[in-house]
């Protein structure tokens, strides 16, 4: 009799395990999703700079990033995204799927746009043609807002040496002079500031204005700073950013100037070729 019940109680004790593992109660520990070769595919239409990302795994999203060849980064989400790009090269992307079970590894992949000649607006032709090739010193900086504006001449003899040219290919080569100190509104006296590295530059319109934006260490010799403490995400304001090209002058001067929404101003930089 004690053997029965012996057995008895295993068999209900095996039952319950049986029932308890195969029932989902939110606790069980899922795989971590997989990226495969074939859950995706990216299409290049070189001629329009057209890109076709195509996204099919099964209960999963998908998070895109894409680098063009002059720095500037992409993200998106989407199963099925066009996105149109200006810039002939090799892009480097990753794909990160995403689901109840967690995140994906990142998967990397490239595509190569060859041959795409963007069209451009005047105004981006005009500010294309008055940089590239050309190397420029900062001739004049200032301020301004509504109704009012103040710029000063010659600019701070720190950084009156300084010079930042604009490749054909993209690239930007920033010279600095023997002091090594860049002006930086919020800083008084200069920043030390070392430029490492190439950064680059390319022209862009966002909301209808024509604007350089500056990527991997790209500024237009001065920055907008707020001051204060370096963490601070306004201390090197105009640091990799989109700077509004304002006017074009006959002598070749390129005004440039960018919004300082901690202080509701506008700073301006005016860079003249060198001769």
């Amino acid at each position: 009799m004690k053997h029965l019940l012996k057995l008895m109680t295993f068999a209900a004790l095996g039952a319950l395990l049986a029932v308890s593992c195969g029932k989902n109660d939110g606790n069980t520990i899922l795989p971590k999703p997989v990226v495969s070769a074939d859950m995706y595919s990216v299409t290049v239409h070189s001629e329009t700079g057209d890109v076709d990302f195509a996204f099919t795994g099964d209960a999963l999203s998908s998070f895109w990033t894409v680098v063009e060849p002059v720095g500037i980064t992409t993200c998106f989400n989407g199963r099925e995204v066009t996105k149109t790009f200006k810039s002939n090269g090799v892009y480097e992307c990753t794909l990160i799927a995403y689901g109840k079970a967690g995140q994906s590894d990142p998967v990397p992949f490239t595509f190569t746009i060859e041959g795409l000649v963007p069209p451009m607006s005047d105004a981006e032709k005009a500010a294309v043609e008055a940089l590239t090739g050309k190397t420029f010193y900062a001739s004049a900086y200032g301020w301004w807002g509504e109704g009012w504006e103040w710029f000063e001449e010659p600019i701070e003899e720190y950084t009156a040496d300084d010079r930042i040219t604009f490749g054909a290919d993209g690239s930007l080569t920033i010279t600095q002079g023997e002091t090594l100190r860049i002006y930086n509104d919020g800083v008084p006296g200069g920043e030390e500031y070392v430029v490492e590295g190439q950064g680059k530059w390319r022209v862009v319109t966002e909301d209808d204005v024509v604007k350089v934006q500056f990527v991997d260490g790209g500024f237009p010799l001065m920055l907008a700073g707020s001051g204060g403490s370096p963490e601070d995400p306004n201390y090197h304001l105009g640091l990799n950013a989109m700077w509004t090209v304002t006017s074009i002058d006959e002598d070749g001067t390129v005004r440039m100037d960018i919004y300082q929404a901690f202080n509701e101003q506008w700073f301006t930089v005016f860079l003249s070729p060198v001769e």
